[in-house]
């Protein structure tokens, strides 16, 4: 079986190789020449051929060894390429991070510029993040296919996930700009039950379906369902086709959808509150590059105590 050839071996050859003396690449090496001159024949004789022809203490490469001496530095780079990834990988500063978010996350204030910066400091993260509902960030984050999510409302408790409030918003009507009440400080649900209401698809959006059904439920009043949507943009583009009312959060008004107002409930504030949440596993394939991405969600978003 052929000698198995060692990176010590070839770094000690392109030391010889670069200097084009012995003894110069041994003080390059830290080594006395003796036994670099022995490392360089046992190569030779490892690879059945020579590397240099020798002239006293000078020597030259052959044709061999200059075609050997390409591989040997590439083999060498490479070896430190191997080094510093794994090191990269080690400090959290190397990987794959996957998120996955409901739509209004990218409008809380700061999230988006921790997820820039983050990206911008740590070029040699993949960063995935991807819009998706509550139902399917939570599910994936169950099954281990993405190291976090985010939600909206507190999610119930999970085994091996931590939650982390990032932002709130409130829910707020949202009414087509010609209604009748598209001129009034606050709208209670009362002056709109018998119209057309537009309502998230419980299968998609289960938080917030669950917490405008509350409101409802608080007023003593049921909406006028008419139509469903997937999501809040879809839910805008109906209301501002005049295809009835709906309730929305906060955040999405920052979306510029023409022939829509937005408007506080006449209720109490607190009731209208929704948090939303950051979901992260304990116990990820990623921590350290998981840990450094909250720690700048948490400096960019999370209010100091």
């Amino acid at each position: 079986m052929p000698a198995q050839i060692t990176l010590r071996q070839l770094s000690y050859f392109v030391a010889v190789a670069e200097e084009c003396h012995f003894r110069r690449a041994a003080a390059r090496l830290h080594v006395s020449q003796p036994p670099l001159t022995q490392r360089i024949q046992a190569l030779e004789r490892d690879l059945g051929v020579q590397l240099f022809t020798r002239s006293g203490g000078h020597v030259e490469l052959t044709e061999a060894g200059r075609l050997v001496l390409q591989e040997a530095q590439a083999t060498l780079a490479q070896a430190e390429r191997v080094r510093e990834v794994a090191r990269q990988a080690g400090q959290g500063e190397a990987g794959r991070l996957r998120v996955w978010v409901v739509i209004s996350a990218p409008f809380v204030p700061g999230f988006s510029e921790a997820a820039n910066a983050f990206q911008r400091d740590h070029p040699g993260v993949t960063f995935e993040m991807a819009e998706t509902t509550a139902r399917a960030a939570l599910d994936a984050l169950r099954q281990r296919r993405v190291d976090i999510s985010v939600v909206r409302r507190l999610a119930p408790e999970l085994s091996g996930v931590r939650q982390m409030v990032i932002g709130g918003d409130r829910l707020m009507l949202v009414l087509p700009s010609t209604h009748p009440k598209a001129l009034a400080e606050k709208v209670a649900l009362a002056d709109i039950a018998e119209e057309r209401f537009i309502l998230f698809a419980a299968e998609n959006s289960v938080a917030l379906h669950r917490h405008v059904m509350e409101l409802w439920t608080r007023s003593g009043l049921v909406p006028h369902t008419t139509q469903t949507a997937q999501n809040g943009i879809a839910m805008l583009a109906l209301v501002s086709g005049g295809f009835g009312n709906a309730i929305l959060p906060s955040t999405l008004s920052k979306i510029n959808m023409p022939n829509v107002v937005w408007k506080p409930i006449d209720m109490d504030e607190q009731s209208t509150t929704s948090p939303i949440v950051m979901l992260y596993r304990t116990d990820g394939q990623n921590e350290k590059v998981q840990a450094r991405f909250i720690e700048y969600v948490r400096r960019f978003c999370v209010p100091p105590d």
